[in-house]
């Protein structure tokens, strides 16, 4: 949309010309209107109209006047003038110096829509013109922009002579060699694109990639001359409410001291680095400054041993856990070193990661695993937040118990499988018991009892007896042995005991059971 200001000291005229035409629809917007050329100059300066549609004469300070003032502070409005044709010839040579178009009065309504549609064609050559004029001016911009903040790269990393790195910034950018200088490093929830992040800047900051956190951003503020030490931290509280502003998700902003010059710059980065990683590892969101990492350090000192004492304590009672196979005791024991971790945000991240990985060594010894450690304590020290950390070693936690128990599985079918087969091996003996398979199996008898319940749905000397009657049945049916002889042969050498069992199971006596499959 353009805007229009109409100046007319005729009122009815005025208001006759706000209504004159469909402007909306020509993509014109009514700014606003004026009795006389004074009010007409003043409401120009304050509305910047695109558009100025004026009467030749008027009280006090005439169109012409009007113009010839409006165009030396607003060069690119344009101008359309009303003029009366007995005024024509007297004033064409003056409109031709100010107006770009002019309409006779009394105006009709065809000639205005078309004087319109010649100067909307006029402003829009002149908004081209001057996207093309920013973008080239943005695009030089932005060029010196990487120059510089290529050169603010290498000094912050120590990368190249920092004085002739600093003699390269001085030819290119004066303000920042000759100011004190904020650093922050900010670390977004998610990757951003940097045009995400300069938006908070309003281009007053210099943004470098940050390597050591992925996704993060360094950032470097020119401050006044007069900057005190926290000024740093001031900048990044008021970025952070920006942020807060655009969206709901944390952010967090490392900085440490502000530096008195370039020189001094990467001292201030790798405080504003080390406060970010702190922040990011433990979960901070905010803003977290070198102060605050540097307190955590020195609480942390102060309680290290105990923290030390019960961190080896719950290791060890998650190893036990974890023989017994004890899968819930085995979290709970885990969430409490996690927190514990949490409550001591001093302790580094070099350490926590020595910490975990010992335990992940004490664990795999469990499963004979020599080489368990081997790259653990690299991958751990690669990650940047305790999260994952604490995710890594429950998930390897997790995947040996589920290892553990599967082989647990396996070694209870085994020693019931075998437990089964001695069964059916020694079934003659009347010496076959809970404990001579027991020991056959190397459990006690107390374990094997309970596997073999567990596994059967019945106790070893049921099965025992399930197997004898079946083999009774079988030699009675299939053969003429004495019942004394079957019996002896099931192991079973009372021969009352045994018959009286024998019935108990088919509803017959072991002779007459014979008897009956003999006649058949």
């Amino acid at each position: 949309m353009y805007s229009i200001l109409i100046v007319e000291d005729e009122r009815w005229e005025r208001e006759g010309l706000v209504d004159f035409l469909d402007w909306n629809a020509m993509g014109i917007t009514i700014a606003g209107t004026a009795v006389d050329g004074i009010e007409g100059y003043e409401k120009a300066m304050e509305l910047a109209p695109d558009i100025i549609v004026a009467d030749i004469r008027m009280p006090g300070m005439n169109g012409l006047e009007m113009a010839q003032k409006i165009r030396e502070r607003l060069p690119d409005v344009r101008i359309v003038f009303l003029t009366g044709y007995s005024d024509f010839e007297y004033t064409r040579e003056a409109i031709s110096l100010h107006a770009d178009d002019y309409v006779l009065k009394p105006v009709e309504e065809e000639e205005m829509r078309t004087s319109m549609l010649r100067v909307l064609k006029m402003c829009e050559q002149i908004r081209a013109r001057r996207r093309e004029e920013m973008h080239i001016q943005r695009r030089l911009r932005s060029g010196e922009r990487m120059e510089v903040e290529k050169l603010l790269l290498n000094l912050l990393t120590g990368r190249g002579n920092p004085e002739q790195v600093i003699a390269q910034l001085s030819v290119k950018e004066v303000e920042l060699c000759s100011k004190p200088l904020g650093v922050m490093v900010i670390v977004p929830p998610t990757p951003l694109p940097d045009e995400e992040i300069r938006r908070l800047f309003n281009e007053s900051g210099y943004l470098v990639p940050c390597d050591s956190i992925a996704g993060a951003v360094t950032a470097v503020v020119p401050l006044t001359e007069q900057a005190a030490s926290d000024d740093t931290s001031r900048i990044a509280e008021q970025l952070l409410g920006l942020w807060k502003a655009l969206s709901p998700l944390p952010l967090t902003i490392g900085t440490g001291n502000s530096a008195p010059g370039l020189l001094h710059s990467g001292t201030a980065y790798r405080q504003a680095l080390s406060a970010a990683q702190y922040g990011v590892f433990y979960g901070i969101a905010g803003v977290v400054t070198s102060e605050m990492e540097a307190e955590a350090r020195d609480s942390y000192t102060e309680r290290s041993y105990a923290f030390l004492t019960a961190w080896q304590e719950a290791s060890r009672q998650v190893r036990l856990h974890m023989l017994a196979l004890q899968g819930t005791a085995i979290h709970k024991e885990l969430d409490r070193m996690f927190a514990s971790i949490r409550s001591h945000t001093g302790a580094g991240k070099h350490y926590i990661a020595t910490l975990m990985n010992g335990l992940i060594i004490d664990l795999s010894m469990i499963e004979d695993d020599r080489g368990g450690d081997k790259g653990r304590i690299q991958e751990l020290l690669g990650m940047n937040r305790l999260g994952e950390m604490c995710g890594y070693v429950r998930d390897y936690v997790d995947g040996l118990f589920a290892r553990l128990e599967t082989r647990r599985i396996h070694k209870t079918d085994y020693i019931v499988e075998k437990t089964i087969r001695l069964i059916e091996e020694k079934i003659g003996s009347n010496d076959l018991s809970l404990s001579m398979l027991a020991d056959e199996v190397f459990v006690s008898p107390n374990h094997l009892g309970v596997l073999f319940k567990k596994t059967n749905g019945k106790t070893v000397h049921q099965y025992i007896m399930e197997t004898r009657m079946r083999k009774s049945e079988e030699l009675l049916r299939m053969t003429k042995l004495k019942v004394s002889e079957v019996a002896e042969r099931v192991g079973m050498i009372n021969i009352s005991y045994f018959c009286s069992v024998f019935k108990q199971y088919y509803g017959v006596s072991p002779g007459e059971f014979q008897e009956t499959m003999l006649r058949r």
